[in-house]
């Protein structure tokens, strides 16, 4: 038995160690970010920067946790990424490599602390189960929610893949969603957010490099799901619930704002298309996907104001977007759905990411764009103590 773990049952010894509470995931006991799923005694945890925060009185808490799959979490190529605070601090960067871990903070004094567990890489890849909090505490409760909330829809980019590193191929080895535009603004503004992100996929078409429309890679018909596990398809042997086919109940949260980042993947299949007449064809075909797309959203988010963005990779297609945003707008007489067009990455001066993507100091450059675009369309106030820069 291995006493490290605090074990009441371990020798004499070890008596002198507190008595460790159990607690469940719950809303009643821990604030949960991103779309998530608490089903028989486990919080189903999967997208970007998704992450239960709460606060306990004492000085030891540890979070058990588990891996979905030898084809997910617990493969080597692509390992759920996780991040543990307290009271703001990191403590913990690991990968998951064992199907049960035990992630343990202690802290020099009893005293109140929060504490944020967050999956940093992406949902498509793989998920993990939150399944029990022990706290030398008779009790743990969810900080309090932020005045106002943010949703962002993307591809790679949003998610922060290649963030981490200058070559490679994908793996989520080399993501971090801290890094991310969409977690940076979030910080800035000091709101809650959900993240809703899946690297490759577009509204039309998901990444090709060969002019072939993958049609595998999309977000719209996913949008009303909890998301999507790759791994569910491939092997469904090794399936007991497929992720896409559970519903996701919008209420459980509110966005005051949606940003839809989406396009990139689009673009990037349109380029390698030869015939100069398919491109524009395939244009058209864009542009009618991504106004179901906004009719969509709107249909599930009545009151929200949303602003569809592209550009950090590339702007050949915000003009697409910008029409059909117009288009639709005066077909519906909504006015609160508005376009942002990003700068592209500075590569000169940043450098860059694994397969062209921006590294982290171009996150950053994109974050302070939509940042002063938010505060000038909306009329937020981000908050001038809160530092995103990176180094």
């Amino acid at each position: 038995m291995d006493c490290n773990k605090l074990n009441n049952s371990c020798s004499d010894n070890n008596k002198l160690q507190p008595q460790l509470n159990s607690f469940k995931p719950t809303k009643d006991n821990v604030k949960i970010l991103g779309r998530t799923l608490y089903q028989n005694g486990s919080l189903w945890v999967s997208h970007t920067d998704s992450s239960i925060e709460f606060k306990f009185t004492g000085k030891i808490c540890i979070i058990v946790i588990s891996t979905d799959s030898i084809y997910g979490s617990l493969s080597e190529e692509n390992p759920a990424h996780i991040f543990v605070y307290g009271d703001d601090k990191q403590y913990i960067d690991v990968i998951t490599t064992k199907s049960i871990m035990e992630l343990k903070i202690e802290f020099d004094e009893i005293a109140e602390h929060v504490i944020r567990l967050m999956k940093v890489s992406e949902c498509h890849k793989g998920s993990i189960y939150i399944n029990e909090i022990k706290t030398d505490s008779d009790s743990i409760r969810p900080t309090a929610a932020k005045n106002k909330k943010i949703e962002f829809i993307g591809d790679s980019i949003t998610c922060a893949f290649g963030a981490l590193d200058t070559e490679g191929e994908f793996t989520t080895r080399t993501e971090d969603g801290t890094k991310s535009y969409a977690y940076k603004v979030a910080q800035k503004f000091d709101v809650d957010y959900s993240i809703f992100g899946f690297s490759g996929y577009g509204i039309y078409s998901g990444f090709s490099f060969n002019g072939i429309r993958n049609p595998d890679f999309l977000v719209p018909p996913h949008y009303d799901k909890l998301g999507e596990l790759k791994w569910n398809e491939e092997h469904p042997e090794a399936t007991n619930i497929v992720m896409a086919n559970i519903k996701w109940d919008a209420s459980e949260f509110i966005p005051d704002l949606i940003v839809i980042n989406l396009g990139t993947n689009d673009d990037l299949y349109v380029r390698y298309i030869n015939d100069e007449k398919t491109k524009e064809i395939e244009k058209i075909n864009f542009s009618n996907e991504y106004k179901k797309f906004i009719k969509h959203v709107r249909s599930i988010h009545p009151n929200s104001e949303i602003l569809c963005t592209i550009g950090v990779m590339g702007q050949d297609f915000f003009p697409l977007i910008e029409n059909v945003v117009s288009t639709y707008c005066k077909e519906t007489n909504d006015n609160k759905i508005n376009v942002f067009k990003f700068n592209i990455q500075n590569i000169e001066k940043n450098g860059i990411g694994i397969m062209d993507h921006p590294n982290a100091l171009s996150q950053v450059d994109a974050a302070i764009e939509l940042i002063e675009e938010i505060e000038k369309r909306y009329g937020w106030k981000s908050n001038p103590n809160i530092d995103i820069t990176e180094k």
